[in-house]
């Protein structure tokens, strides 16, 4: 087992301070030197990371407040932050040069996590500061700095212990300004009067610094409250080994006694998988999503309440109107044991089953239909003193990746969501994705209860326990770069320092950089986050190219091969660019740019013909997204627009077939093809149909119709006629001007007389058919043909004999004659004797 004792050897944690082992009397209390720490400075050797190797069982006791005070001489250092600020040179706002027409990008939002704006290491000329030595400090990056993306620059601020914010507040301790900085943010720098140094003085503060942090009430707290997550990291880990002891004894008791465990409760602590040998236990261990996790527990514990009530008081936060919930979020961040936790801590008992295994209507109905009114035996015969009543004898359903379910599923949806409307049992959905389409049927009728990533800050306290109880280091510094690599899925993370700890006992900024590029985890991006990456202008400088070079550009097209050429085709013309060449203006980008676009459509006609070239891609994703986004990347002056490409190519099918509908019908009168029909008598038809119904209102209807029947058009095509027209000769504002009587008379009119109707054949157009026969059909003969009467010499017994051996033809039945039946000898005897008498 372990001993904590001897993580914190020499009594480091102990109530009474270590007597110093030298006479200087600055500081009060002796550094725990480790093995792994040599290469660390002796004042900040213990405060750089959690965890070490050899520690055994023992009890920790907190330390005392005035030990907490003296501990300050030795990290603290002789200057304090304020006194290095006032040596740095401030930035002069009035020489700033400021962003011009900002509009708020909405599509930022929505941006992944992560990305481009993380970069590892610091540049070659960066100066190395010392542990923590921006302990303390809340600062703030705005614009762009000369040789330091703003990503990097963040991440070295966080590396060394700072608090790095987006937003300028009384709490910001200073503001690293770079060229085209944010006008709202230049005028409350005036405004709180607070420090703003250029990138030339954050290298110097980081190399001014002392470890620590330095003096001051900010570095002492940053310290006081670095010190509290160790010391609940040690008492967190003692509790497990205790919890660990327990199950342990009881195991053996169970083995002995001959009673049957469950096979997880057999399995030994050092063989399970992290993710579950450190999954929350209770509800306080849940990481981040407070808000939602209370709310989820409120309306479970009011679900019975509710029902009595039949769902119809919505109560205080509207829950009470509600038989189910459904918890969405992105995987990975504890929806699923938020509802285990949650029923267990009410008193629910649970039965859970993968929406995915029961898709169809009928599997549900198998599965799922027949437990909505049940209740659950192991809580009926569960002890009343255990379980509160109301609860006992219920269990809660937990239906979980409801989002793998489909429309092809015969139902599935539609029932589950059945189910919800009318379940006399609570049942929690789970799902990653709330706004498919598909989960449309699920609106107003669950409780939508939304998880989101949680931070670093709410993450950090559990790592670190992690990492005391097995025994290695973890730098709570690099934390941020673990969820940033993860994009906030502890799952991985916890796999992560699982998989790590099996080869190195320590994880700080020395190695964050391989483990990040080593674990990062890859997400398809969508199509509005493809556009508003690739038209970002920092992925095109020197400095962006080196950390996202040209393929992972290309992997960005190859995320949504299908929309990222189509989208950037729609908002390569909404940027400002920041990349520009010399001599080269707007407009010259823009039109290399819609060239470059040109010529990826004649690759694509390559890739999507019959030759099926898809060895192409590469080059289509250069020629259609990469190569354009880079002359017009810059700053987006608006929201990323979705593609109106296919809204238009389906009018363009819709108009298409419209046109060669009436080509068909006025083929009788004209000889016009598709596109002569369109430009040369579509504007001569319009004044035709039109002008008479608007300049002499009813009177003009029997001329109008006149033209129709002329041209074999109906009321449905004098309707796309006027359609059709665009520009000056656009029909719609004429139409608001015709009076509704008047069209009410025209369309009564129309329908009240008989109109002459164009006879053709559609089926000579085909290669097929133009190799039989290699005339066109003549449309006036087929008229004429109908008018023409059958030869007198066919025989018509020829035809009856025809339409019997046709299966489509039923035969009328011919009448069957009544059977006379002979009079027996006996019978006729006795009609005779009668006749007789």
């Amino acid at each position: 087992m372990v001993d904590i004792g001897e993580y914190f050897k020499k009594g480091r944690l102990s109530g009474k301070p270590s007597k110093p082992s030298g006479p200087k009397k600055g500081v009060e209390r002796e550094v725990i030197q480790l093995d792994d720490e040599d290469d660390l400075p002796p004042k900040n050797r213990r405060r750089s990371s959690i965890g070490h190797e050899d520690t055994k069982e023992t009890e920790v006791k907190a330390p005392s407040a005035k030990r907490s005070k003296k501990s300050t001489a030795s990290t603290a250092g002789s200057a304090a932050a304020h006194d290095i600020l006032q040596t740095i040179p401030s930035v002069d706002l009035s020489s700033v040069h400021v962003k011009e027409n900002v509009k708020f990008d909405f599509s930022s939002r929505n941006a992944p996590a992560g990305g481009s704006d993380i970069q590892d290491g610091a540049p070659m000329d960066f100066p190395e500061g010392r542990d923590n030595c921006l302990l303390g400090l809340t600062m703030v990056f705005t614009g762009v700095l000369p040789n330091i993306e703003r990503g990097q620059a963040e991440a070295l601020a966080k590396r060394y212990g700072a608090r790095v914010t987006k937003s300028i507040s009384s709490k910001t301790s200073v503001v690293v300004l770079g060229d085209e900085a944010g006008p709202k943010k230049l005028e409350n720098i005036r405004k709180l009067g607070i420090k703003a140094i250029d990138e030339e003085g954050f290298k110097q503060l980081v190399a001014s610094m002392p470890a620590g942090g330095g003096e001051g009430a900010a570095a002492e707290k940053a310290r006081q409250k670095m010190q509290e997550q160790e010391e609940q990291a040690v008492r967190e880990a003692e509790e497990m080994i205790k919890r660990e002891k327990e199950r342990a004894k009881k195991i053996s008791a169970d083995r002995q006694a001959g009673v049957q465990a469950r096979d997880a409760d057999t399995v030994d602590e050092e063989h399970k998988l992290w993710t579950v040998k450190y999954a929350p236990a209770n509800l306080q261990q849940m990481c981040g999503n407070k808000g939602s996790v209370a709310k989820l527990k409120n309306w479970l514990t009011n679900w019975e309440e509710n029902r009595k009530n039949g769902f119809k008081i919505a109560g205080r936060d509207g829950t009470g109107t509600f038989r189910a919930a459904m918890l969405y979020g992105p995987p990975g961040i504890g929806k699923t044991t938020a509802a285990h936790l949650v029923a267990k801590e009410v008193g629910y008992d649970i039965l859970e089953q993968n929406a995915s295994d029961v898709r169809s209507k009928s599997l549900l109905n198998a599965g799922v239909k027949n437990s909505l009114d049940n209740m659950s035996v192991f809580g009926y015969f569960q002890n009343k003193s255990k379980i509160d009543d109301s609860h006992g004898k219920r269990f809660v359903i937990i239906m979980d990746e409801v989002d793998g379910m489909s429309g092809g599923d015969r139902g599935g949806v539609g029932q589950l969501a059945n189910f919800c409307r009318k379940t006399s049992t609570p049942m929690i959905l789970i799902c990653n994705e709330r706004n498919l389409p598909k989960m449309r049927p699920f609106d107003r009728v669950c409780l939508d209860i939304q998880f989101r990533r949680p931070d670093a800050n709410s993450i950090k306290a559990r790592l670190m326990t992690i990492a005391v109880r097995e025994k290695f280091k973890l730098d709570p510094n690099v934390i941020d770069r673990l969820v940033q690599a993860t994009r906030g899925d502890i799952r991985q993370i916890i796999n992560l320092l699982s998989t790590v700890s099996k080869t190195s006992k320590e994880i700080g900024h020395n190695n964050i950089s391989d483990i990040s590029a080593a674990w990062e985890k890859n997400i398809a991006l969508k199509p509005f986050d493809i556009a508003h990456k690739m038209l970002d202008g920092r992925l095109y400088t020197e400095a962006g190219s080196k950390n996202f070079n040209l393929n992972d550009k290309i992997a960005l097209y190859f995320d949504d091969f299908d929309f990222a050429p189509l989208m950037i085709q729609e908002n390569y013309l909404n940027t400002r660019p920041s990349n520009l060449k010399p001599n080269t203006s707007h407009l010259m980008a823009v039109a290399k740019a819609a060239d470059s676009i040109s010529q990826s459509n004649l690759v694509e006609k390559r890739i999507r013909s019959s030759e099926q070239l898809w060895s192409l891609l590469p080059l289509h994703a250069v020629l259609s997204s990469v190569y354009p986004a880079s002359l017009v990347a810059g700053q987006m002056t608006g929201r990323i627009n979705f593609t109106a490409w296919l809204g238009q190519n389906s009018k363009a099918g819709k108009y298409s077939r419209l046109l060669q509908e009436l080509q068909y019908h006025t083929k009788l009168s004209t000889s016009a093809h598709g596109s002569n029909l369109r430009l040369d008598y579509m504007p001569t038809l319009k004044r035709r149909l039109l002008n008479p119904i608007v300049k002499e209102g009813s009177e003009g209807i029997s001329s109008v119709i006149t033209v129709m029947d002329k041209y074999y058009l109906t009321k449905e095509d004098w309707d796309n006629i006027m359609d059709f027209l665009i520009g000056p000769d656009a029909t719609a504002a004429v139409l608001k001007k015709i009076p509704t009587a008047v069209k009410t008379a025209f369309t009564r009119k129309y329908n009240s007389t008989t109109h002459p109707v164009a006879i053709y054949r559609t089926g000579s157009t085909t290669a097929a058919t133009a190799a039989v026969s290699t005339g066109t059909p003549d449309f006036e003969d087929v008229v004429d043909a109908d008018d023409t009467n059958a030869p007198a010499e066919e025989d018509e017994t020829q035809d009856d004999n025809d339409f019997k051996k046709d299966k489509l033809i039923k035969q009328k039945a011919k009448p069957t004659r009544k059977r006379t039946r002979t009079p027996s000898t006996k019978e006729a005897a006795t009609k005779k004797r009668k006749t007789k008498a």
